[in-house]
């Protein structure tokens, strides 16, 4: 595949394409790039005397869903363009449409024009438009589709297809919707029916399967106890038979069912985080139970999705928005992407979409600064080996943080979250400051950080042969700029120290061994 970007600054002489973890190729504008290995790259352009003219963020992957840039949609009348231009300002990948349906047992109606179960307008016309214009840009809209969701109507009528409680009354949510057993075939042919005939007509790129975190005790219409890791597995195998191209993604509330593989080669792992998940530390075991594993690859190697809704808006909007920005942060960090932005300027809050937060201009330009930073170098953190428990406070680790706040290697209120991550050339140290957070809670609001800046020492075999740079999002548009480096005494020979400013409360240290310096 031939990567040409799109119109370029006058005077453009060159291209050049980089990754977090150092790689450049270079292109002549006529040509653009050719063979781009999966990873996100940073295209700058660059006149002929040597200035950057401009510098775009491009997420090369097999398929959009293979590494995930998440984002949501909820409006499906009249033009997408105030959709779509924010979206694309955010680069995502995947945009969820909720909620679209007219019904949960009828998903695509025969009318142009419909309402979704709480009575929102849906146009046919618009639902293609934003599916087109997502796809024009390369990335796919997904179907927001409940696994097991039924109006009461067809489960009345179907009472074998359904899951029943203990005491055998129907499973069901609400007044709103019955809940049908994944794991039968039957219903499983009639949902593969109403969505395969809702992606052809809209164009929809992938399946949202949503899930609601129950039922955990549920029976079948014979009173037989329902294993539903099995019947989600079967519901999955079901849904990569009949749909091989789909991008899907499968909400594990809260992790469960816990150790769940996905069967589709187009898949992704997505997580609905709720209580007694509420703090950020407790996001890193989340992502592992999810997958069944505690190795290093998130999510057991399969990318992954947080979704959380911070509630936090009724605050200073300076001390919500801020939660926001270091949730995305440390979830870039633990090596998963975060779906909160999305629609037209929106943030999550709530599982019901379309109750979503709007920014302001100037909220919103702070939001593009720092999900770009973190999408520019997540790259980082998912494709190194972590070595933070075994170096932030072991004082025989090989990297030292001081400052006025306490380093710490999960996110802690009131501490500089601080992580390390290792490739045989390569060295990073992220630093995010928790300070403003008495909790440490994505679920409340986050005061100014204080800790001002930070020294770093890192143990290297020889110091001379490495070069440092630092990246910060309020300077050189994120990306990594040179610092100047001092020697620092450790008890296994000579640090390099360097001095990383967290005035705005997120820096990266990246060593990187110089070109001919040997190990």
């Amino acid at each position: 595949m031939r990567l040409r970007p799109g119109p370029l600054p006058a005077g453009t002489a060159r291209l050049l394409a980089r990754s977090a973890l150092r790689a450049t190729v270079a292109a002549v504008p006529e040509a653009g790039f050719a063979g781009l290995s999966p990873a996100t790259w940073a295209i700058e352009a660059w006149s002929a005397g040597g200035r950057l003219l401009a510098d775009e963020l491009v997420v090369v992957a097999d398929h959009p869903g293979a590494s995930p840039v998440p984002g949501f949609a909820t409006t499906f009348t009249g033009d997408p363009a105030p959709v779509t231009g924010w979206l694309r300002a955010l680069r995502c990948t995947v945009v969820q449409a909720y909620d679209w349906m007219a019904s949960y047992s009828r998903p695509l109606p025969a009318e142009p024009r419909w309402s979704d179960p709480l009575g929102r307008p849906v146009e046919l016309t618009a639902l293609r438009a934003l599916a087109d214009a997502l796809a024009a840009g390369g990335a796919v809209l997904q179907a927001y589709a409940p696994v097991y969701a039924a109006d009461p109507a067809f489960a009345a009528a179907h009472p074998q297809e359904r899951l029943y409680r203990s005491d055998g009354a129907p499973e069901h949510l609400g007044d709103l919707l019955e809940i049908m057993n994944p794991g039968d075939e039957r219903w499983q042919r009639h949902w593969l029916g109403g969505h395969g005939e809702a992606l052809a007509a809209v164009g929809f790129g992938g399946l949202h399967l949503d899930t609601y975190g129950y039922p955990r005790a549920a029976r079948d219409d014979a009173g037989h106890p329902v294993d539903m890791g099995r019947a989600y597995r079967a519901f999955l195998a079901a849904v990569a038979a009949a749909f091989p191209a789909a991008v899907v993604s499968f909400n594990q509330v809260n992790g469960v069912p816990p150790g769940l593989r996905l069967s589709s080669p187009r898949r992704f792992r997505y997580l609905e985080v709720w209580p007694p998940n509420h703090a950020w530390r407790h996001l890193e075991g989340l992502i592992a139970r999810s997958a069944g594993s505690a190795g290093s690859a998130p999510g057991g190697g399969e990318p992954v999705v947080l979704a959380i809704y911070p509630p936090v808006w009724s605050s200073p909007r300076a001390d919500a928005l801020r939660t926001v920005l270091l949730t995305e942060a440390i979830a870039t960090v633990l090596g998963a992407g975060l779906l909160v932005w999305g629609d037209r300027r929106g943030v999550l809050r709530h599982p019901y979409y379309p109750d979503h937060e709007r920014l302001s201009g100037a909220e919103a330009r702070i939001a593009l600064r720092w999900h770009r930073f973190a999408l520019r170098h997540r790259d980082l953190f998912d494709r190194a080996l972590d070595t933070s428990w075994s170096e932030i406070g072991d004082e025989n680790g090989s990297v030292t943080v001081h400052g006025t706040a306490v380093p710490a290697p999960e996110p802690l209120g009131g501490t500089v979250f601080t992580r390390v991550v290792r490739r045989e050339d390569l060295v990073a140290v992220s630093l995010v400051d928790l300070t403003g957070s008495v909790s440490g809670r994505w679920d409340s609001p986050t005061g100014p950080p204080s800790a001002g800046a930070a020294t770093v020492d890192v143990l290297v075999d020889s110091p001379g042969g490495w070069v440092a740079e630092v990246a910060v999002p309020g300077r050189l548009g994120g990306r990594f700029g040179a610092v100047g480096t001092r020697a620092a005494s450790h008890r296994e020979g000579t640090a390099v120290r360097l001095t990383v400013p967290l005035r705005d409360g997120w820096a990266i240290v990246r060593l990187a061994r110089r070109p001919g310096a040997g190990a």
